[in-house]
């Protein structure tokens, strides 16, 4: 029988549960609260600040109606003066009359009435004597002629006797023959007005005027003084005609004290009344009412934790008891029953929980009867799937291991049968020494063949091993398409012809652009189907068909070969691109192959994430498509004839180095100028003075003068013309390029020199940067850069830059051994940078930069690390040549079979 659990037995304690409900009801009530007096304090605060700014405005704008006022009566009281007939009074009439004006108006000090040409008639002052019929010309005195352009002046304030301020104010009267009456004004009654007025109990007002100079405040040193606050950003903006926020603008005043400032403008004088408050004093109701706001919010805030923590012990005390119940009839203590007596929905939860504990007492025994049976099945089938999961895991790496072995066997075995049918093939080349027989000829023209067939058949399955193990890797590089295009075709073109095919190249105009692929495999692949659609074409012809598609970040190459031959059976269409397929049987035995062609050409196809489809018909020939997409070559590389210079150029090139001035001399004539060339930097200085030139390429080391000396000694001759002078280095720093521009020299272009960067540095005028030639670093020659310069400049050009090398590499090795050897260190250091300049003409990149290495460090080197550099130099410098010599011997390339 279940007996109702002892609620002793279940202790709650607070959980996160309860400190949920605790702090979710605390952060409500102090959201409601906290919100409620923020908008009360904020609104508040605006409020407060609105009816300070409201009545410092009133006070500003009482005082510029009073200065109006007093302004406007001594306008009227002047202007009554100077509308009495003169026609009709005497000058003594008229000094009575100003007599009785100055008694009327105190603040008058002086009073002048002046004809219609600006001749005193009178003056009457309280500051000098009187003067009648003086008859003094002030026809160009500033308050006359106010008064003549617009009937009222006012002028500007100053001190008299630098204690009071005064003003000058002129009317002109009316009539034919006008009078004009200048009065000086004492505007004492504006200072007292200005300290009169009581802004709160440290506040104050000043006056300035219309150019922002302060003329009256209550402290009088500042009036005095002249202060100018014009450009104070509120005097500023109030001048400009800005008006004043709704709420005050808070700033700092003379003392530098923050403040609260408003202020109104005094009509027809363009014055300024400002009225400013420290915001200690303005914002203490401010800061009161919030400290009582927060600590209303404090004691409420204190209120609502107490209420939450018993409405959170009332709410999770149940929940409490049945998550306890929940915990032990779980952990299999179903006898336990719960006794929740809340009235609600939770003590109707406790009773199902309760209910839940009987059935699943009732089901325990049945479920544990049926896990074993279960389990014994799930046993069995559980070995025999390990079993099945163990054989077939052997199969696959069986598998793998043997396709490894295969692809491993192809590879070594096809590299060990090139030795020696390299070897036939050179026996063969050199038993054709011209006195053989026809049947010997013959014989040894087929044994040749075969040689060249097992060695492409070799070849073949090199290619296919190395794809099979997936050891094939892309070199990408930039190369010109339609030039790797038009080179495969004329290398085939020939078997074509031999074989009695029309062969048919149309390339578009968009394969004349540089890309960034590889080349190499792309040439592979052409070759390959060039090879194909020639040797299964028996009659007719061939014709490939080039075009390039541009993208924004790629150039998607689009190549069909068509042929004329014998054609594809449709089932075919996709089994000749796998291993070893062809067509059908006789044709390996009518044409020969491995049928690895079209697969290993399909595989760098994809390599290179493109495709290559086939569509034909038996009888009717063949067309394959390959689509490869290309980037974008990081340079445009220059190719075929440039285009002609914006002008011709007298260019004189100064280089103490052979090789470089034949490379210099060569570009300079390939871009359209006429180069003249001087070996150090006396001849550079002759050349420059005799002749004329528009640019002078310098080299900055050369010995007796560098580069630096004679640009500055060439900038001193005094010639008409100065020539822009550009600097040829390798050393391209920030501060290699400052110390130039002290002599003259704004350009620089770096070693090697390249057509593109020369062609930029020549045709632009500005003093800019030019592109900095990378060359690969760490490569004992960067092969990109030689075919460059080989097709810049030609086979025959460069042979000779190689003879020319050879030549002076070996005296300057001579000339950096003796200099490591006698401790001349400057001699190490130009001998060196000759060396690497010259290396650099050709892309021996390792040589150039260690050349440039050790001509830095040349003048800190110790006599054994100047032998060591020595003897490296002469080294790196062999292995170099050697190198050069094997890649400018003519190499030959065929197809893919």
């Amino acid at each position: 029988m279940n007996e109702p659990v002892d609620q002793g037995h279940l202790r709650t304690h607070p959980g996160r549960l309860f400190r949920k409900y605790l702090y979710s009801i605390i952060a409500l009530a102090f959201a409601a609260l906290a919100i409620s007096t923020g908008f009360d304090v904020w609104f508040s605060y605006r409020e407060q600040k609105q009816l300070l700014a409201a009545t410092q405005r009133e006070q500003a704008a009482s005082a510029a109606v009073q200065i109006g006022q007093f302004i406007g009566q001594i306008e009227s009281q002047i202007r009554w003066l100077s509308r009495l007939p003169p026609e009709l009074s005497t000058n003594e009439d008229e000094r009575l009359n100003a007599i009785r004006l100055l008694r009327l108006s105190p603040a008058i000090a002086e009073i002048a009435e002046l004809d219609s040409q600006g001749r005193e008639q009178v003056r009457v002052s309280r500051r000098v004597a009187d003067r009648v019929g003086s008859g003094i010309d002030l026809s160009t005195t500033p308050a006359f002629r106010g008064a003549n352009e617009s009937r009222t002046y006012y002028g500007p304030v100053y001190f008299f006797g630098d204690t009071e301020p005064f003003m000058t104010i002129a009317a002109r009267g009316a009539g034919q023959s006008p009078n004009v009456i200048i009065a000086e004004v004492n505007l004492r009654f504006i200072w007292d007005l200005v300290a009169g007025i009581r802004v709160g109990n440290t506040g104050k007002a000043y006056v300035v005027d219309r150019m922002g100079v302060l003329i009256a405040h209550p402290d009088l040193w500042p009036a005095l003084r002249r202060s100018d606050l014009s450009s104070h950003a509120d005097v500023r903006a109030a001048l400009d005609g800005v008006g004043p926020p709704s709420g005050g603008l808070i700033k700092q005043d003379l003392s530098g004290q923050r403040v609260l400032s408003t202020y109104a403008t005094v009509p027809s004088l363009g014055w300024l009344v400002f009225v400013e408050l420290p915001l200690s004093e303005a914002y203490a109701p401010i800061y009161a009412s919030i400290g009582r706001s927060t600590f209303l919010l404090v004691i409420l805030l204190a209120c609502a934790v107490l209420v939450s923590l018993w409405l959170s012990r009332r709410m999770t005390v149940p929940i409490q008891l049945l998550t306890q119940g929940a915990r032990r009839i779980g952990s299999g203590d179903l006898g336990l029953r719960l006794a929740i007596k809340t009235g609600d929905e939770l003590e109707a939860l406790g009773d199902q929980f309760n209910l839940m504990a009987a059935h699943l007492r009732e089901s325990y025994a049945t479920l544990e009867r049926k896990v074993t049976e279960r389990t014994s099945e799930l046993e069995k089938a559980r070995d025999q799937a390990l079993a099945e999961h163990d054989a077939a895991e052997r199969a696959r790496s069986a598998a793998v291991a043997a396709n490894e072995t295969k692809s491993r066997f192809l590879a070594v075995v096809s590299h060990e049968l090139r030795t020696p049918l390299n070897g036939v093939m050179g026996v063969l080349q050199l038993l054709d020494d011209g006195n053989l027989g026809e049947a010997q000829r013959r014989h040894l023209a087929t044994a040749a063949a075969s040689g060249e067939t097992l060695i492409a058949l070799v070849d073949a399955i090199l290619e296919y091993a190395r794809l099979e193990a997936s050891a094939e890797t892309l070199e990408t590089r930039d190369f010109r398409l339609g030039q790797l295009i038009e080179a495969a075709a004329d290398l085939m073109r020939p078997q074509a012809v031999d074989k009695g095919l029309i062969f048919d190249l149309a390339c578009d105009a968009t394969v004349n652009t540089s890309v960034h692929g590889d080349p190499v495999r792309l040439n592979r692949i052409l070759l390959n189907l060039i090879g194909n659609a020639i040797k299964f074409t028996p009659r007719g012809g061939i014709g490939l068909n080039a075009a390039a598609e541009r993208h924004d970040d790629h150039v998607l190459l689009r190549i069909t070969v068509r042929d004329t031959g014998i054609g594809i059976a449709p089932d075919m269409h996709e089994r000749i691109f796998e291993d070893f397929v062809q067509a059908d049987d006789s044709i390996a035995r009518r044409f020969g192959g491995t049928g690895l062609g079209l697969a290993i050409a399909r595989r760098l196809t994809r390599l290179m994430r493109g495709e290559l489809t086939v569509e034909s018909t038996p009888g009717a020939g063949s067309t394959f498509t390959l689509e490869v997409p290309l980037r974008h070559a990081a340079n445009g590389i220059a190719q075929g004839a440039l285009p002609p210079p914006s002008r011709q150029l007298r260019v004189l090139l100064v280089d103490d180095d052979p090789v470089n001035c034949e490379v210099g001399e060569a570009i300079l004539k390939r871009l359209g100028h006429h180069p003249t060339i001087a070996m150090n930097g006396a001849s550079a200085i002759e050349l420059a003075r005799d002749q004329a030139f528009d640019v002078i390429l310098m080299d900055l080391h050369m010995p007796d003068m560098d580069g630096v000396e004679a640009a500055s000694r060439i900038g001193k001759l005094g010639l008409p013309k100065l020539p822009r002078i550009i600097a040829v280095t390798a050393d391209v720093s920030r501060s290699a390029r400052e110390r130039l521009a002290g002599a003259g020299i704004a350009k620089l272009v770096g070693k090697p020199i390249l057509i593109n960067a020369l062609r930029e540095a020549l045709e632009d005028d500005k003093a800019q940067e030019t592109p900095t030639p990378q060359l690969a670093a760490g490569a004992l020659i960067d092969l990109h850069f030689l075919d460059d310069q080989r097709e810049l400049l030609g086979a025959a050009q460069i042979e000779k830059l190689h003879h020319l090398l050879a030549e002076t590499g070996e005296k300057l090795i001579d000339d950096i051994a003796k200099a490591a050897a006698t401790g001349d260190h400057s001699r190490l250091a130009r001998a060196a940078h000759q060396l690497g300049s010259a290396a650099s003409a050709l892309g021996l990149v390792r040589l150039f930069e260690r050349c440039r290495e050790i001509e830095l460090a040349a003048p800190a080197m110790s006599p054994v690390e100047s032998e060591n550099a020595a003897r490296e130099l002469a080294a790196l410098r062999e292995a170099s040549m050697r190198a050069l010599d094997d890649l400018l011997q003519p190499a030959e390339q065929g197809p893919i079979n």
